[in-house]
């Protein structure tokens, strides 16, 4: 799990801090005892140490800051690892926490660059980069016969100035904020920073954008390459959550900032039916479905962290201004139950980014704090650290059942900065656990593969 805010530089000047971070990471021994976790024993990357100027692992010439999502290669073997406000993607060996590589995105409009998420390609031969404020998707390739990574910049996909394959402006010069009448539009995609890079089973990347609207890409392409478009009126803004079951891949779009749209919980359904480049689809084509949207300004909803359980029968939809969880049914998208995450181990949990155990049995959730650095007015928790949630009735329902707080203090003032975000889980190939998992859901994976092969 991602601490996002810093651990190094605070002074008067810089109350904040000016880089740094942690890593937390617990062992499943600890987590998936019988009779839940007993300890607190994570072990602390300070990332502010590790990426040190002075030291032999960071030769960019500028600091990491702040951590944000990070993601297991496909065997396990290597973490990559997003810095947010720097654009810095740091690759770690996975067993023995040691440094890799680490490489900082090209700039984009006015200079900017950031890391959001770097998440891997379906066969771990890339990693791909939303680089969000640079207005970029980007690719580091890893050749697994030199065990070398290395930073493609001929691969970048431009998302402010490339034209679609069908002819119309990537981003376009419209209504930024959604309450106005013309934001909407069939073409509209009016701020291109992009969220969350979703890569499917059938090695597609699908990317949301801050604006609203989306690209479907090859990333084995170079420069990678638009397969599928779509515009805001389809697709609304700020999505980060993607969970793939069968051949659907579920994604939310949510909150933004008071100005644009401080209220938002959408839900969609896309078909991993993509064609490989050069060969691409109309634009607006119908492999994309709304499922449900609630943007009332005052009803206070931000979709964020998804998850499947159940062997991917139900879909889980986390809200960080709600602190619920949405449970609905996969095949039919039929609505189960909403879960409260707030009571008796925190009044304000704010659940950001969610994931889910080897054995299904429980879902861990990075848990904001009370001065976050991203997600604006949705991102303030008074708790923050690991929940775990337990998952019952097959998936359907479950409970907030332990919270692990971590502490983070203001180098300046004292403050508490802690701000979890980013949360993974890595299985060890050799680990029993994975062993038993395997075995209680192979029968339900086969039942859902003959359901919904089409």
């Amino acid at each position: 799990m991602t601490e996002h805010n810093n651990t190094a530089g605070y002074s008067a000047g810089a109350q904040r801090g000016t880089h740094g971070g942690r890593l937390y990471i617990w062992d499943s021994e600890d987590l998936e005892a019988e009779g839940g976790p007993v300890t607190n024993r994570a072990q602390t990357i300070d990332l502010a140490e590790m990426y040190s100027l002075t030291g032999g692992n960071n030769n960019t010439g500028a600091n990491a800051v702040r951590p944000h999502m990070t993601y297991p290669s496909p065997d396990s073997r290597y973490m990559a690892l997003a810095f947010v406000s720097s654009g810095h993607v740091a690759i770690l060996d996975a067993a023995t926490r040691r440094p890799k590589a680490l490489f900082r995105r090209s700039a984009g409009p006015g200079g900017a660059r950031q890391a959001h998420a770097a998440t891997w390609a379906i066969d771990g031969r890339a990693i791909l980069v939303a680089n969000q404020n640079g207005k970029k998707l980007e690719r580091i390739n890893y050749d697994p016969a030199c065990d070398e990574f290395t930073h493609d910049t001929a691969g970048t996909l431009d998302l402010a100035n490339c034209r679609t394959p069908n002819g119309l402006p990537c981003e376009t010069a419209t209504p930024i904020n959604a309450s106005d009448p013309a934001y909407f539009g069939p073409a509209n995609r009016p701020d291109n920073a992009p969220i969350c890079p979703i890569v499917t089973f059938q090695n597609r990347v699908v990317v949301t954008l801050r604006g609203g609207g989306m690209f479907v890409g090859d990333p084995t392409t170079t420069p990678m390459a638009i397969v599928a478009e779509y515009g805001n009126a389809l697709y609304g803004r700020d999505g980060c959550g993607g969970i793939q079951v069968g051949n659907k891949v579920y994604l939310n779009g949510g909150a933004g900032t008071t100005t644009t749209n401080e209220s938002e919980f959408m839900l969609y359904t896309l078909e991993d039916k993509f064609p490989a480049a050069p060969d691409f689809l109309p634009a607006n084509d119908a492999r994309i479905r709304p499922l449900f949207r609630d943007g009332n300004a005052g009803s206070d909803r931000d979709a964020h962290g998804m998850t499947a359980t159940g062997n991917g029968y139900y879909i889980w939809v986390f809200d960080r201004l709600a602190n619920v969880a949405e449970v609905h049914r996969s095949f039919d998208f039929k609505y189960v139950r909403t879960i409260p995450l707030a009571g008796p181990l925190s009044a304000d949990p704010t659940p950001d980014i969610v994931a889910l155990s080897p054995l299904g049995n429980r879902i861990y959730i990075a848990l904001r704090g009370p001065q976050p650095q991203t997600g604006a007015h949705a991102s303030a928790g008074s708790t923050p650290g690991l929940g775990i949630m337990s998952v019952t009735h097959g998936g359907a329902s479950g409970e907030l059942i332990h919270l692990r707080r971590t502490e983070l203090r203001n180098g300046f003032n004292g403050s508490e900065e802690s701000d979890p975000h980013g949360i993974v889980v890595r299985v060890r190939k050799s680990h029993g656990i994975l062993r038993s998992a395997k075995r209680a859901a192979e029968p339900q994976r086969q039942r859902l593969r003959n359901t919904w092969q089409d």
